[in-house]
């Protein structure tokens, strides 16, 4: 109940209270995108950074971590699909999006703050992670749909379109990469780079959850209401327990096995939204997904925080 009280709440009263800047007219509604920029692409990126910047790369690329979390991904992707894929109604873009529903987790605005409050300064390598590691894949799985619409030399080109915006012009996976570089190499950097990022990263926590709260007003369950409990059950309840399973088989240690989970217990991410959006698909049921497990969180983690903690 504590664990409860000191970080779930104090978490969740902070994504209120971006929401209740819109409700109030205390900010409008392009706030949301300022401040959501302000974190992809100011605040998160030098967090990212130092994450990476100081620790060794043996840390990082952590093959454990990595195949765990992927294979909890992987195996609630495929249960989310099978009806879909089994009825043969949906195309390739749709099963993409209806498969990230439950696949991308909100490691960003959610996994950040709550993994830094619950683990301390530790606890953000295994987000760093998550997040390079999932962005990676999942950004080189859209462009490999994407140009399968397109034959011959177009859809190549379409793919190598896709994939040179996302991976050179992404902060979000520049900047871990950038650091990884710098810790591998053992590349000195002046002090006033260092403390300049360090005096912006702490900001991306608190910005990043008022943002999703900003985000979040105006959504509304807009799709079938049985089929949007469904996944959201899938993703908040079916895939941490697949996480669980999956550690205890592999028998790692509780650090890692705590972060497998907690990555695998988050709410869907707002790149699910975005993505839909750029597709022209399935739009209503990504922003009806992400706004349901967004809110039924505060229940499955403020049961599940206290268990990992305890494991932990």
């Amino acid at each position: 109940m504590q664990l409860l009280i000191n970080i779930v709440l104090p978490v969740f009263a902070i994504i209120f209270a971006g929401w209740f800047a819109i409700r109030s007219e205390i900010m409008d509604k392009s706030a949301a995108k300022i401040l959501n920029n302000y974190v992809y692409y100011f605040a998160v990126p030098p967090m990212l950074f130092l994450a990476t910047a100081k620790v060794p790369a043996a840390d990082i690329i952590n093959a454990d971590f990595i195949l765990a979390f992927f294979l909890a991904i992987f195996a609630i992707m495929a249960i989310t699909l099978a009806p879909y894929i089994l009825r043969k109604s949906e195309r390739p873009m749709d099963l993409m999006v209806l498969s990230l529903t439950t696949g991308w987790p909100n490691t960003i605005y959610m996994g950040i703050p709550i993994a830094y409050f619950l683990f301390g300064d530790k606890g953000t390598l295994p987000v760093v992670i998550a997040t390079l590691s999932t962005n990676a894949v999942f950004i080189i799985a859209l462009a490999l749909v994407s140009g399968l619409a397109d034959s011959g030399e177009k859809g190549i080109a379409k793919i190598w379109a896709f994939l040179s915006k996302a991976f050179f012009k992404n902060p979000v996976i520049l900047a871990p990469t950038l650091g990884l570089l710098i810790s591998h190499y053992q590349i000195g950097l002046p002090e006033a780079i260092y403390n300049l990022f360090e005096m912006v990263a702490p900001s991306a926590a608190p910005v990043a959850l008022f943002s999703l709260g900003l985000s979040l007003y105006g959504l509304s369950i807009k799709e079938n209401v049985l089929q949007v409990s469904w996944i959201a059950f899938q993703k908040l309840v079916l895939h941490p327990l697949i996480a669980l399973g999956i550690v205890l088989w592999m028998d790692l240690e509780p650090f890692l096995a705590a972060s497998v989970i907690l990555m695998c217990a988050l709410p869907t991410g707002s790149m699910v939204y975005v993505l839909a959006q750029q597709y022209n698909t399935r739009v209503e049921l990504a922003s009806s997904v992400i706004f349901l497990t967004t809110l039924g969180s505060l229940i499955t983690l403020g049961i599940t925080l206290p268990l990992l903690n305890a494991w932990n």
